[in-house]
């Protein structure tokens, strides 16, 4: 039961992470009228997430241990 629970969390972070991924490649098109100040500043926040992702990845199997014990 455990390892299902910590596979939806996983799914669901790296689900997240390629949305955002996702939305950096959409940035120049959809976001036509931003400065390019502005679209730099929302693609840092998109890349942000993204690295806040890969680190919830890493840490998360050292947290769901603290949890579980």
């Amino acid at each position: 039961m455990q390892h299902i629970l910590l596979s939806i969390i996983t799914m669901s972070i790296v689900w997240y992470a390629w949305q955002n991924f996702k939305w950096i490649g959409r940035l120049r098109a959809s976001d036509v009228d931003l400065t390019d100040e502005q679209r730099q500043q929302r693609q840092m926040q998109y890349v942000m997430r993204i690295v806040l992702c890969l680190l919830t990845l890493a840490m998360l199997p050292f947290i769901f241990t603290f949890i579980v014990k």
